[in-house]
């Protein structure tokens, strides 16, 4: 069964997402989101989201997709715990989407309960790059949106066993991703 994932920009809009059918969601956090100009999701909102979308069986991934500069680095560790762990209880979000190195190495040292996944930024077009990031303990990697068929056929046979998905983003680029 092919993976809904859909974007939300703020609570209405993932409820009525996850409503009509969506299988999961992701979201930007206030901080580390590439968009954090946005009006994005509290750490409240994001525990929310999770609720919500765990009760209706779908899953929550929030966008911890910056490219770090070195005055970023601060408040990261405490960021990622944040919204794996909660202050008081554990939120439970099911996956991050990440652009920067450091985060997945990060997330992986700290043994979060959760997915870590290659963002579609990353413009991943090979399975070298996918045993690359897979070596590197990430769960799913997002190819560029420039793949087209042909590369999707050979992906699906060198990955082997692992999923390949296709996303469609604004009815005409699209992405795909290799689950490891």
């Amino acid at each position: 069964k092919p993976e809904l994932l859909a974007p939300a920009g703020n609570l209405e809009k993932l409820k009525v997402a996850i409503l009509y059918g969506a299988d999961a969601v992701f979201i930007g956090g206030k901080e580390f989101s590439l968009r954090s100009s946005a009006s994005n999701f509290s750490l409240e909102d994001i525990q929310e989201a999770v609720e919500f979308a765990h009760t209706h069986h779908a899953a929550i991934h929030v966008t911890c997709n910056i490219i770090l500069h070195e005055d970023n680095l601060k408040g990261l560790e405490e960021y990622t715990k944040d919204v794996t762990y909660g202050d008081l209880f554990e939120i439970g979000v099911d996956a991050i989407i990440v652009a920067d190195p450091y985060i997945m190495s990060l997330a992986k040292k700290l043994h979060l309960k959760l997915e870590v996944h290659v963002s579609t930024q990353l413009s991943t077009m090979n399975t070298s790059a996918i045993r690359f990031y897979e070596n590197l303990g990430v769960d799913r990697v997002v190819f560029a949106r420039e793949v087209d068929y042909q590369d999707l056929k050979e992906v699906r046979e060198k990955v082997g066993n692992g999923k390949v998905l296709c996303a469609l983003s604004g009815g005409v680029d699209s992405s795909v991703a290799a689950v490891l």
